[in-house]
């Protein structure tokens, strides 16, 4: 039984029959898709295991909204406006180069997560030597920040690199995010709202995005009211596909009113506090401790006293313009409602997309085992054609050859009775005994007796003016040359197909995985079998043109022994027969002239006698019908190569037909999970 086949056998025990139950949550959802997507038989890589636990653990968390736009839109800013906190590095160039997962936590501290594994701890005024493009962070994989932010219980904000960095690793760093995220909003800069760069990026990015995103034009505190009303007009009309909302904000205002909250100024007291404390404390582990906590706590102390006693009303009038509270109050309105709903949405676009891809991945290998059947089924097709044509071709020549071959005959006919003399022989006649005669009397007669002259003949035709051997120097000529045409001809036919194979081979044998989830061992399997394509495909086709150029030549040596050892032998056979029977008609003739006569060769009777020396009927066979040796030859190779094509295309349907019925399957799965 198939490995296939064994999947079959076991999907429809396992599966259809003894199937898991799941129940209809998205974790549920998750858990039917791993069940499925992880089978043994499918060979899932690591990396597919990974991306299915990743998924897992989205089910489980906060939603997570992500802060995308162009570069040097301001979105550290941005940020650091929504915690209250100067804590994100800001730069005219764009600065952040890694993505960075604001989550809650109980204090301000960053967590560096490095390519090779490595996770470091630091506190968060420490950041931009990790996130900052400017200061060589390539061994940096991601950073998360926590903060004690309420908000940041329900939400993990995303910040992103940017879509249109000059660096390509940070677009694709950010379109990887967006796969992954449940919410986005949207910053520009208020100038270049509407632009047909970010036209062409939102198209690309944001159209297939369910939920829509909120928009915030950033820098309103440079332009008017009435420049700014048209910009967010312009916007809405433009991009109300992608947008649920557009507020103009000023992260920069936002950022310089956060002592508007005195919650927020007295949060921020209290850090400086417990640093101020920590290193007094590790200043002077020899000094009075108590006095020195007493000193650091009665300047908390002052310093709480006066955020309660200020007047707060001017940074509280500048948050208002800054619009910062129409963003918080979308989040908290709009994308936190929805949050089960966008994450359910997005995970399972993810699962689907995780399907597809390997669906993908089989599709890849259907298409590599179709494009090696189509090498095969052409390569008949035109070894057909090329097969019919040299037929044609050799037939033509294989008959001018065999009339070479009369030629000669006619040669050494000709000459044979050329060389028939006449020679003077006697007889002797009894006559009739007289009265009383008791002994015969024979009376001696002369007649005249043909014979061939064999020494002459040879002379005339093999030795002095070797007539038949420059004759047959030129015919065994003639026959190498359609011999090497043959070789030469039937040589280009294999060998163009096996240019075409290898040419189907080169990138196959080096092929790798599209996509980190596709099976490693699938790709290794397709690697394997380009490896061997000589094996698998070639040899057979190799070996028949081998068989097959061994009984051309073959069949040319026949032909060319049959008259190289044997012309003049079959002419002295030829001579001897002939001289034979003249003789033995003259005795028959010299026993009863008036009965018999003498036999005289006719030029018609030494040709027959020569070609019957020279098996020239058999040659005939061979060369002068339309089933030539050649052609019979080029039949048995056509009929084989059909056999050798229906076998091999047999073999390449296994392997084929197993991934196709896969992604019958996996599609099946794709409408179970109703995704």
């Amino acid at each position: 039984m198939s490995l296939f086949e064994h999947f079959v056998v076991a999907y429809k025990k396992e599966y259809l029959s003894q199937k898991p139950t799941f129940d209809e949550s998205l974790l549920g959802l998750l858990k039917k898709a791993r069940y499925l997507l992880l089978d043994d038989r499918l060979s899932p890589s690591i990396s597919l295991v990974d991306a299915l636990d990743r998924l897992k653990i989205r089910v489980k968390e906060p939603m997570k909204v992500a802060i995308t736009g162009q570069f040097s839109s301001g979105k550290s800013t941005f940020l650091n406006a929504l915690m209250a906190k100067n804590i994100l590095p800001t730069g005219i160039t764009p600065v952040t180069s890694k993505v960075n997962y604001i989550r809650y936590g109980e204090e301000l501290k960053i967590r560096v997560k490095y390519k090779d594994g490595r996770d470091e701890y630091h506190d968060a005024e420490h950041i931009s030597r990790f996130i900052d493009q400017r200061k060589g962070v390539e061994d940096i994989d991601y950073l998360i920040l926590y903060s004690p932010l309420n908000m940041l219980k329900d939400i993990v904000f995303v910040d992103t690199p940017g879509l249109n960095s000059l660096s390509y690793k940070d677009t694709q760093t950010t379109i990887n995010v967006l796969n992954e995220v449940d919410g986005i909003i949207w910053l520009t800069l208020m100038d270049n709202a509407g632009k047909m760069s970010e036209a062409k990026v939102l198209k690309r990015y944001l159209s297939l995005y369910k939920n829509k995103s909120l928009c915030v034009l950033n820098q309103k505190d440079k332009f008017s009211e009435e420049e700014i009303n048209q910009s967010v007009a312009y916007v809405k009309e433009s991009f109300g596909d992608f947008f649920s909302d557009v507020v103009p904000i000023s992260a920069k205002q936002a950022l310089k009113s956060r002592s508007s909250d005195k919650l927020v100024l007295m949060s921020e007291a209290l850090d400086e506090f417990t640093k101020s404390l920590r290193l007094k404390l590790e200043n002077n582990m020899q000094a009075n401790n108590f006095d020195t906590i007493k000193e650091v706590y009665a300047q908390y102390d002052a310093k709480i006293n006066d955020i309660i006693n200020s007047d707060l009303s001017e940074n509280i009038e500048l948050s208002k313009v800054s619009n910062i509270s129409k963003v918080i109050d979308f989040i908290k309105n709009e994308i936190q409602p929805k949050a089960i709903e966008s994450k359910e949405y997005s995970i399972k676009k993810e699962i689907n997309s995780v399907c597809t891809k390997i669906i993908n991945q089989y599709e890849i290998c259907v298409k590599i085992y179709n494009e090696l059947k189509k090498e095969i089924e052409d390569f008949e097709l035109s070894s057909q054609k090329s097969f019919t044509r040299a037929k044609k071709e050799f037939a033509t020549e294989l008959k001018d050859a065999y009339v070479n071959i009369t030629q000669i005959i006619d040669v050494i006919a000709t000459e044979i009775y050329n060389h028939v003399e006449i020679v003077k022989k006697q007889r002797y006649k009894k006559e009739k005994k007289a009265w009383l005669q008791k002994e015969d009397k024979y009376l001696k007669i002369e007649y005249e007796a043909p014979f061939i002259n064999a020494d002459e003949a040879y002379k005339k035709l093999f030795y002095e003016d070797n007539i038949v051997g420059k004759m047959f120097k030129k015919y065994a000529k003639v026959l190498s040359d359609i011999q090497n045409r043959v070789d030469e001809t039937n040589s280009k036919i294999y060998k163009k197909f096996e240019e075409d194979i290898y040419r189907w081979q080169s990138p196959y044998s080096i092929i790798r995985k599209k996509e980190e989830i596709h099976s490693d061992i699938e790709f290794a399997n397709i690697r394997k079998f380009a490896a061997r394509v000589y094996e698998h495909i070639l040899k057979p086709y190799n070996d028949e043109m081998l068989k097959s150029r061994a009984h051309v030549s073959s069949g040319f040596e026949h032909i060319l022994s049959a008259i190289e050892f044997n012309y003049q032998n079959a002419t002295g056979i030829c001579i001897s027969f002939l001289n034979e029977k003249m003789e033995s008609f003259a005795k028959l003739y010299e026993q009863n002239p008036t009965r018999f006569s003498l036999y005289y060769p006719t030029l018609e009777d030494i040709k027959h006698r020569l070609n019957e020396s020279f098996f020239i009927y058999k040659l005939e066979n061979l060369m002068n019908k339309n089933r030539t040796f050649l052609n019979l030859d080029y039949d048995r190779v056509s009929e084989t190569f059909h056999n050798i094509k229906q076998e091999k295309l047999d073999f390449i349907d296994k392997t084929k037909n197993r991934h196709e019925n896969i992604i019958k399957l996996l599609k099946k799965c794709q409408k179970e999970l109703n995704i």
